[in-house]
């Protein structure tokens, strides 16, 4: 499927997903008020922290050996050895998480132990989804993965308005409901790539996929570890400096500019394959850096001129004083889907390596600049250290391109924008190269 299809049923999931949990984020946000949604950031932050810890970057190799030109696997021995990884992955993160609150009680809030049971399941399922949704859009079953999606919304909706109705919104509702959201797209991932045929007696577990995907998302683990601590960790600096109020502050304004991403985000997940897979890699991903620089600022823009009214209907008044720290991580919101667009060539190209030493080195700027910015100037000093640090990013991810192509990125600069439709309408419409 080309690049235009795979965009344009992706966006189409995405946006019925944004658009229900964004209603569904309000109500949450009502009901828990600043300081409950502060102690829910820090159960959702260990989360992904656990999750992105013990995935060892799989889901990045995923895409690296769907390459059918490159590698012989078929889907069937792909489907049967991602699966059996997934479920070790989740166990390892599921054990790390559960010795880490016995063993270290003190790092924790006495939410986060007190459901840690809950914890435990969700953080199990949101890992094999997350690599099954992977598998699912790299073998090309993009139209399925976009059904998928928006079952979950769907489900979700009806979920959290029937318990609003009767008052039941709670930490422990709140972890069931995503729980059950996780545990619908495994079932349906399983059940859709049985129904295709993809396993059968012949189709069993390759070892030297697995030991490549082992290989190969350890040399990018270091890059995904340091990517979710410069974006999202200071969810938990926040929390620890400033309190579960600020915490909550923090937490609807990172969500909220966060969400938006979806647009600029389905279309990286759709150029993966139209990269990995075609000649032209290069010219298509200056394109679209080009047309994201853009086409996606004027988005930003706006979003920065609406920021107290949007903000007036995902929180109501008690999350007003979001509105500052939501327009300065706007930025980041600007500049980090610009780094994402390179991903495929980084990921085709196979410079695992070279990504993780950046993003150590993000890593460690990102900490350091939260550390010092956050007890000085609380949620503000946190949206300015996101921004400072994607910015920074952006500016390595120019000159990485530079290095392994050998080509001027500077030309993504450049405004032809009737150049680009013209191209967009004889290349992104085409099959595979």
């Amino acid at each position: 499927m080309s690049l235009k299809a795979n965009f344009a049923w992706m966006l189409g999931s995405k946006f019925a997903f944004v658009a229900i949990t964004f209603v569904i984020h309000a109500v949450i946000n009502r009901s828990l008020g600043p300081d409950g949604r502060g102690f829910l950031a820090e159960m959702q932050t260990w989360i992904g922290f656990f999750a992105v810890l013990c995935c060892m970057s799989m889901n990045t190799a995923i895409y690296h050996y769907s390459n059918k030109d490159k590698y012989n696997f078929t889907d069937g021995s792909k489907f049967v050895t991602v699966t059996a990884l997934s479920l070790f992955y989740a166990v390892l993160g599921s054990m790390a998480f559960w010795l880490s609150v016995n063993s270290l009680p003190d790092t924790f809030s006495s939410n986060v132990i007190q459901y840690s049971q809950y914890i435990i399941l969700l953080l199990f399922f949101t890992m094999l989804s997350t690599d099954l949704m992977v598998f699912l859009q790299a073998a090309g079953h993009i139209r399925y993965s976009a059904f998928i999606v928006t079952v979950q919304s769907i489900t979700g909706l009806l979920i959290v308005g029937l318990a609003f109705m009767f008052g039941h919104i709670n930490f422990v509702f709140l972890l069931i409901y995503m729980l059950i959201s996780q545990m619908v797209a495994v079932v349906m991932v399983l059940g859709g790539c049985l129904k295709s045929g993809f396993v059968n007696r012949k189709e069993l577990f390759s070892k030297s996929l697995a030991w490549g995907l082992i290989r190969d998302g350890l040399k990018q683990h270091v890059a995904t570890v340091a990517g979710f601590v410069y974006t999202r960790i200071n969810q938990l600096i926040v929390f620890h400096y400033c309190g579960e109020h600020d915490a909550g502050i923090f937490a609807v304004a990172l969500n909220l500019a966060f969400s938006i991403l979806f647009l600029p985000m389905t279309l990286q997940a759709a150029l993966y394959p139209r990269v990995i897979h075609s000649s032209d890699d290069y010219e298509v991903t200056i394109k679209t850096l080009r047309l994201t620089f853009y086409g996606w600022g004027v988005a930003v823009i706006l979003a920065i001129i609406m920021a107290k009214p949007v903000l007036m209907i995902y929180g109501g008044e008690q999350f007003q004083s979001a509105a500052s720290a939501f327009q300065i991580l706007m930025v980041a919101v600007w500049i980090l889907p610009l780094s994402s667009m390179v991903a495929p060539f980084y990921v085709k190209k196979g410079a695992f390596l070279l990504a993780s030493l950046s993003a150590i080195a993000l890593g460690i700027v990102s900490m350091l600049l939260n550390l010092f910015l956050v007890p000085r100037y609380r949620v503000l000093g946190a949206a300015i250290a996101t921004s400072l640090t994607c910015f920074i990013g952006f500016v390595m991810v120019l000159v990485f391109l530079f290095y392994l192509s050998r080509r001027n990125p500077l030309r993504m600069f450049n405004p032809d924008f009737s150049e680009e439709i013209r191209w967009l309408k004889t290349r992104l419409s085409e099959g595979k190269k």
